[in-house]
C-alpha cells in the first residue's frame, strides 16, 4: 500500500513539473469570463504567453512570446494588460545592462518571475501607458517579497487553481495549488474601476483592499 502510494505521488509530482514555457501552466478556464468581463471583453496585451495559448483561451489582441523576451522588450506595454507570469524558473536583475535574466535556476538575489512581471505592469501603468492591468499568479512567495503588491486589490480565490498544462492541456483532478489576482485600476477620481473589480471578482473570491 505504501509502495503504491508512493509511486502515485511520484507520478503527480513529475505530472507538476515544468521545464519549458510551451508546457508551462495556463489561466483556469473558469477564470476566462470574470477577466473578460473586467476588460468589456477586449484585452490588449498579455505580455507572457505562446500563439497557440493566446488563439485557444485568452485571445488578446497582441501578446508576446518567450522569443519576444515580454518582460525585457523595449516596446511600452499598453492598453488593458492581462499577465500569467511563469510559474517556474528564477529571474535576475542585472543592473550593468539594465535588464532582467529568467531561467530555471537564480543566484543569489534572484526573485521569482511574478515579482519581475509585475513590477513591469506596474511601471508601466504608473507611466500610463497600461491603462489597465490585470496580474494573475501562484507564487504565494510575492506576500512577502513584494510588498507593493498590497497598494492594489487582490482577490483570492476560494477554490484552488485548476491550472491548465500548456501543451496537452490536462488539469488535475485535485488541482495542487492556489492562486490570486492583482488589479492596477482605470485612472480615474473616484473608485469606480476598483468597485468593478470588486463587483466582479468577488463572484469567485475575497477581495483585500
Amino acid at each position: 500500500m505504501k509502495k503504491s502510494y508512493a509511486e502515485s505521488r511520484k507520478k503527480f509530482e513529475n505530472a507538476k513539473r515544468i521545464w519549458r514555457l510551451e508546457e508551462d501552466w495556463l489561466t483556469p478556464c473558469e477564470y476566462l469570463p470574470y477577466i473578460a468581463a473586467l476588460f468589456d471583453y477586449e484585452i490588449d496585451l498579455d505580455p507572457c504567453s505562446t500563439e497557440h495559448a493566446n488563439k485557444e483561451f485568452l485571445r488578446a489582441r497582441n501578446f508576446y512570446t518567450k522569443e519576444d523576451d515580454g518582460l525585457n522588450i523595449d516596446i511600452s506595454w499598453s492598453g488593458k494588460v492581462y499577465c500569467f507570469p511563469p510559474t517556474y524558473g528564477r529571474c535576475s536583475f542585472n543592473k550593468q545592462r539594465g535588464s532582467w535574466r529568467w531561467g530555471l535556476h537564480g543566484g543569489t538575489g534572484s526573485t521569482s518571475p511574478s515579482v519581475a512581471w509585475f513590477r513591469r505592469l506596474e511601471r508601466e501603468w504608473k507611466l500610463r501607458n497600461v491603462f489597465e492591468g490585470l496580474l494573475f499568479s501562484c507564487n504565494h512567495e510575492m506576500f512577502r517579497v513584494c510588498p507593493e503588491m498590497w497598494n492594489y486589490p487582490v482577490c483570492i480565490p476560494t477554490k484552488r487553481a485548476n491550472l491548465i498544462q500548456g501543451k496537452k492541456y490536462y488539469t488535475f483532478k485535485t488541482p495542487f495549488t492556489w492562486g490570486f489576482f492583482i488589479y492596477l485600476p482605470q485612472p480615474s477620481i473616484g473608485f469606480e474601476s476598483s468597485e468593478r473589480f470588486r463587483e466582479i471578482f468577488s463572484n469567485i473570491g475575497h477581495i483585500i483592499n
